[in-house]
């Protein structure tokens, strides 16, 4: 078997040569990992469910020829049921709560031959840009154990970075993957909507994808997810691209937009601002066309709707959690914050949703419209380095005004991706003094997931991260 340093100094294509090679078993494989989770977990929190002896079952009959991912472990997180094994959502109302099927994500993720080690702690039903629910604790950043790895996908984060996993599920409804990709040092990719089957919740902001440590992981996860389900109510993409193939082509000359200063409320530390200076003169390296601009919109109104949206539909999905576990959620089982959401959510009239609903289309048309010039435009991905844990515990703030903070202090950008749907990615692009990650973020046009891909690639190339994971202080 490979040694223990040579195996983490492969992302999980590298690892997956060494399965068709024949250099190492999937079983041994899979042992390595779960060895690295009883060893490392007990400091991060990253995995709150165990499925070691199923993986071990998996692992020695597994066909590797069944997809190019097929024999590698993975996580998945705890918003999405898999049949038989605990689906908690963060939440004490789920605890006992037993999945009678896998959804269509984790389906789409055992079709392929992924191993499941377990599942990711994520906040109560993924509602926050941290990771510290009630039920488990909060989730640690290996990076500084002080801190937190983000949210709604932290354990995901924490796990891949740490090297728990080579790399694991996520999802992303208004930044819960791009998030914890800035905060962990990790490669972090929204896909458009339209790439994958529509959620009939959140209005069709979320989709689900993945955390991993190298661009090609990422590209080749997204071609097993890639395609809708029969039958769908919207018209889905092409299915005929390969993300993974797309890579071997170069990056085309891109017009990039770099001005990210669109609400005066929104501060910027010292480490995101210098971060931001050295990337743009990185695109300018790289050959890109660099404008200073940025699109035009009312970020605060855009604020205000998007959470109206997000707390009204979030209510929704809390009501039905409860009915799927036969219990009505109430202050005892469900968060503060959970619960002033389903009480926001049931008190907004329709005609307020619908007006938030068309104010956010039509936000969303005009910054499409930017991107008829623009090929990409660049910001940060958070305005600030992550939070220490627990510190907007215990603020007086009621469920809007802590989605607001929220939104405005710590995500500013990120949730636009999920109004337009456009494919949006964070790329690791620094490390501070003290050896915490900070992320770039990108906008792409709607569809051009691909173009994205080969741009990630390129920054990857010329700006190479993967040598920093070895550093994490666990």
């Amino acid at each position: 078997m490979a040694t223990e340093n040579y195996l983490l100094e492969l992302d999980a294509t590298g690892q997956k040569q060494l399965l068709d090679q024949k250099l190492i078993t999937s079983l041994e494989l899979v042992d390595f990992y779960i060895d690295r989770i009883e060893k490392l977990n007990p400091k991060l929190n990253a995995v709150i469910h165990q499925m070691f002896d199923n993986a071990r079952d998996m692992a020695k009959n597994i066909p590797l020829h069944a997809s190019p991912v097929a024999g590698l472990p993975f996580l998945i997180k705890d918003l999405n049921p898999v049949k038989g094994e605990p689906s908690t959502s963060g939440s004490v109302m789920l605890k006992d709560f037993i999945a009678p099927a896998n959804d269509y994500i984790v389906n789409r993720w055992k079709e392929a031959g992924l191993i499941f080690l377990g599942k990711t702690n994520t906040p109560e039903m993924g509602f926050l840009p941290t990771t510290e629910p009630v039920l488990f604790g909060p989730t640690k950043n290996p990076w500084d154990l002080d801190r937190s790895p983000g949210g709604s996908s932290g354990g995901a984060a924490a796990a891949v970075a740490a090297g728990l996993i080579p790399f694991a599920h996520a999802s992303d409804g208004g930044g819960s993957i791009r998030i914890p990709a800035s905060a962990c040092g990790l490669f972090g990719f929204k896909p458009s909507r339209g790439r994958l089957p529509y959620s009939p919740y959140v209005n069709h902001f979320s989709v689900n994808h993945a955390l991993t440590r190298s661009v090609r992981d990422s590209a080749i996860l997204l071609d097993i997810l890639n395609g809708c389900e029969h039958p769908q109510i919207y018209p889905a993409f092409d299915k005929q691209t390969n993300f993974f193939s797309s890579l071997k082509k170069t990056s085309q000359k891109l017009r990039i937009a770099v001005g990210y200063e669109t609400n005066a409320m929104v501060k910027y530390d010292k480490a995101t601002r210098d971060n931001f200076t050295r990337t743009v003169q990185l695109m300018k390296d790289l050959g890109h066309d660099v404008v200073d601009i940025s699109p035009s919109f009312d970020h605060e109104a855009m604020a205000h709707h998007f959470i109206n949206i997000w707390m009204a539909t979030g209510s929704v999905v809390i009501k039905h959690l409860g009915q799927m576990a036969g219990k009505e959620p109430t202050p005892p089982n469900v968060e503060k914050l959970t619960y002033e959401m389903l009480k926001y959510g049931e008190k907004l009239s329709a005609l307020e949703y619908e007006e938030s609903r068309v104010f956010l289309q039509r936000e969303a048309q005009k910054i499409m419209e930017f991107f008829c010039e623009f090929d990409v435009w660049m910001t940060p991905t958070m305005n600030q380095l992550p939070l220490k844990i627990g510190e907007r515990e215990g603020l007086e703030l009621s469920g809007y005004e802590g989605m607001m903070q929220n939104m405005l202090d710590y995500n500013p950008l990120m949730p636009i991706a999920n109004a337009t749907g456009q494919p949006a990615m964070s790329v690791p692009a620094h490390w501070t003094e003290a050896g915490l990650p900070v992320g770039i973020h990108f906008f792409g046009q709607l569809g051009k997931d691909a173009s994205m891909l080969q741009l990630a690639h390129q920054i990857e190339n010329a700006q190479p991260w993967f040598h920093h994971y070895k550093q994490t202080h666990i």
